[in-house]
Parts: C-alpha cells; structure tokens; sequence
C-alpha cells in the first residue's frame, strides 16, 4: 500500500520522514535558483487592439481565467517611442494592503525614490502633461485562456500577462468588486471575457464581463496553477522589454499559443 511517508534509519532510532514535506521543500528551493530567469509574455493593447505574438484575437475580445492580479507601479522616465521601446527605469509590485508599502523592484535600473508612498514621479501633477502621475499605477494580471474550455486545456495552456491601463484600473477594480458581490468569487472562480472598447476621452478602454462561473471539475485543476503564478507573477522586465514591445511575427496559420 502506498503511504506519504517512509520510514529510514536515522542515528540510533527509526523516524517517518515524509517526503511529500521534504519534495515541496525542495520544489521551493529550485524555484528560487531559477527566479532571475522568470519571465512572461504580455497581451498587447496598443492602439485599442488586444493581440498576443503579433496576432489579433478575433473580435478584439478574448476569454480567459484571470488566475492572479497583482498592483504595479512603472515610471519610464521618457516618452513612449514605438520604434525604440524601453523598460522602466523604476518599477514596482505589491498586493491590497501592500499598496501603501510598495518600494522600487530590487532590479529597477534607475530608483526615483526608497518607497513608492512620498515619491515625487508618484505624485498628481508630475506627468508631462494634465494632472496625472508620472509614475503609472496599474495592474499585472496572469491570464490563462478559456477556450476550448475544458481540464486539459486549463491545466497546460501558457500563462500570458496583461498590463491595465490607468484608465481602465477602475473598471477592473469594480469587477472585481461586482464578482464578489454578485457571484462570491474572486476573478480565478469565473471565466472573464477581456475586449478594448472605444472610449471618447481616453480612446479605449479594457473592459472585464463576468461571462461563467468554473464547476468544481476545473476549479480543481486551476487552483493547484495558482500557487505557481502567484510566485512568478511579480517577474522584473528585462533590460529592453515591454509590454508594448514589437510583436513577434504570428506562427505560421495564425495560431496562438494562448
């Protein structure tokens, strides 16, 4: 009969060492020797389309799990140049009650300030332009796509982030709100159908629709992928990455990963 623990000679007596204990401790450990590799692939928004390595999603709407959400603050420093697209120079992650917390990534190239809370670049007023921030406060979600919906897909499907824009974190946060309210789940319980719609003052804006709720069946298999994404969610970019990066030429037929 199969057990989780196993017994072994230590010293002059017999202990149970359970090794399922001793594996996820391990498993902990070869994750963190591989941290400064973690990296992911973002949804683009650029011009109001949503697009993944270079391929629109049809209908400019996509459904998917949106498995963790995480607040993120990036201040660039210079103007957005689609030929020649840079990483912040300062950036920053942190959770609800972390908000007021937040400090510089440890590999932020060029740290405006020790915490995020009393920054000058994070201040109304120090955009270029209007009264907004020059340091944007956003949100990073990991999505993993809902279509085909079913355990397998769910279960090896890449993870693809996407970044909120500051006109649309409102949205997101009354949907947030609205799930709880409505449904009693959090985002990872429900299948959320993401599209860009026009917007008269902001020229487009991410929109979130509650679209079904997930049966035990997939829970099961999305909850045990949310302890991953969790831990790698919070990726720094990488010198010469962003999330409005040059797409990648689409696989031949159009196809998509996500």
């Amino acid at each position: 009969m199969a057990t989780k623990a196993l017994a072994t000679k230590q010293g002059p007596g017999t202990a149970l060492v359970n090794w399922e204990e001793r594996l996820a401790a391990m498993a902990k450990q070869s994750v963190a020797t591989e941290s400064s590799v973690t990296s992911g692939a973002f949804i683009s928004t650029r011009a109001g389309q949503l697009s993944y390595n270079g391929t629109p999603f049809v209908g400019n709407k996509v459904d998917a799990v949106v498995v963790d959400a995480v607040l993120e603050n990036t201040y660039f420093g210079t103007r957005f140049d689609p030929d020649n697209p840079a990483s912040p120079q300062c950036y920053a992650f942190g959770r609800g009650e972390e908000g007021e917390e937040m400090v510089p990534h440890e590999k932020s190239p060029d740290p405006q300030h020790p915490t995020c809370k009393g920054c000058p670049q994070n201040e109304f007023g120090s955009a270029d332009n209007g009264k907004g921030k020059a340091c944007k406060n956003i949100r990073r979600l990991a999505l993993i796509p809902a279509s085909p919906l079913d355990a397998n897909a769910l279960a090896k499907s890449d993870v693809a982030y996407l970044k909120v824009p500051v006109t649309s974190v409102k949205g997101w946060a009354t949907y947030v709100r609205t799930l709880e309210a409505l449904q009693h789940r959090p985002p990872l319980g429900v299948v959320t159908q993401i599209s860009c719609q026009p917007h008269p003052k902001d020229q487009f804006h991410v929109v979130f629709d509650h679209k079904m709720n997930l049966g035990n069946e997939l829970l099961s298999v999305v909850g045990p992928r949310y302890d991953v994404i969790r831990e790698g969610i919070m990726f720094p970019y990488a010198e010469a990455s962003t999330n409005a990066a040059p797409a990648k030429p689409a696989p031949k037929g159009g196809k998509r990963k996500f």
